[in-house]
């Protein structure tokens, strides 16, 4: 289920004219979509995060322009070339505290079994699909709008016992490494099966019956009423339903990057992780997700399929990956 919805376009073409209006400003008259990527590559005062959602949305709206005026998709794809050419390095950011995504990481694996007693003793009639989202979550680390496509049964793959396929949320963002990602495992607990068989028939349902973003809202507002009973004092470490592929991807960087012994082992190791988080590379399986973190120890870590591992290697190896930026989408 792609994640470009009307509401990210619009927001990525406000952002997008903003920042034209201001680099315009600045210089004291119009500029062209050349010049307006160079104000932005010259930018040093920018923290990264800004730099690369000012990216994200011109590139969006240029591509756009491209693609209805062939006129200017000369000119437009220039522009959006030079924004992922090698650049002055941004100064770097004083520390700060944890991320709120970082900070509901730390707490969400300790406290689920509290989370889900606390649910089943509600008389919610979702409290059974609450769980069995948390459970099957937490171990397998899906985006909530990648359930629907999840398909779970034997192995395909020698040595393996378990399989689970998603269509990739990210692909229609030229960020994933194909349409489909793939998680193997050589043996799974009975619980763990069941609930994600019961969760994946639930998604599964409620999309069919076109409820499926309804059954979002209700679950996250249930999980609110659940977690802020359980963490009155301290709504820093209140889990959402997000924080579950947070506490997976901790635990697999724990698995395959942190306990790495050497430089190679730990870059095949990041590649491994952005494979199962459905990645095209591993820069936000290194920058933009929780650190990596001990514990877990019930959910049995999953194995990435080695032709996935690959095409993230392949594609972390290009140029456009030799430094922090990741390879601007096709034109």
């Amino acid at each position: 289920m792609p994640t470009r919805t009307p509401a990210t376009d619009a927001k990525y073409r406000d952002r997008a004219r903003q920042y034209e209006a201001s680099a315009s400003r600045a210089a004291g008259r119009k500029l062209s979509p050349i010049e307006v990527a160079s104000h932005l590559m010259t930018r040093t005062d920018l923290a990264y995060d800004s730099f690369r959602q000012n990216r994200a949305s011109l590139v969006a709206v240029w591509e756009e322009i491209a693609n209805l005026s062939p006129e200017n998709a000369s000119e437009c794809r220039a522009a959006i070339k030079l924004m992922y050419a090698p650049r002055e390095k941004l100064k770097p950011e004083p520390k700060r505290q944890l991320r709120t995504s970082q900070c509901k990481q730390k707490g969400i694996e300790d406290e689920l079994d509290r989370i889900c007693y606390a649910a089943l003793a509600t008389k919610s009639p979702n409290r059974q699909s609450l769980v069995a989202y948390l459970q099957a979550g937490t171990l397998a680390g899906a985006r909530f709008t990648e359930w629907p496509t999840a398909n779970f049964g034997p192995a395909q793959v020698t040595g393996f016992k378990f399989q689970l396929t998603f269509a990739n949320g990210k692909q229609g963002n030229g960020r994933a490494h194909g349409e489909r990602r793939t998680l193997l495992w050589e043996d799974l607990p009975a619980d763990q099966v069941r609930f994600l068989t019961m969760w994946i028939e639930t998604s599964a349902k409620a999309a069919q019956e076109g409820r499926y973003e309804t059954l979002h809202d209700t679950l996250g507002d249930f999980m609110l009423r659940v977690t802020k009973k359980l963490f009155r004092k301290d709504k820093q470490r209140r889990p959402t339903l997000s924080s579950v592929r947070d506490a997976a991807v901790a635990r697999w960087k724990q698995t395959y990057v942190k306990e790495a012994e050497t430089e190679e082992a730990k870059q095949l190791g990041r590649a491994v992780v952005a494979a199962l988080m459905g990645h095209a590379s591993d820069e936000s399986a290194t920058k933009h997700y929780a650190r990596a973190r001990k514990g877990g120890g019930k959910y049995p870590t999953p194995r990435a399929d080695p032709a996935e591992v690959a095409s993230v290697l392949r594609r972390y190896s290009t140029p456009h990956f030799a430094g922090d930026d990741p390879a601007p989408p096709s034109l």
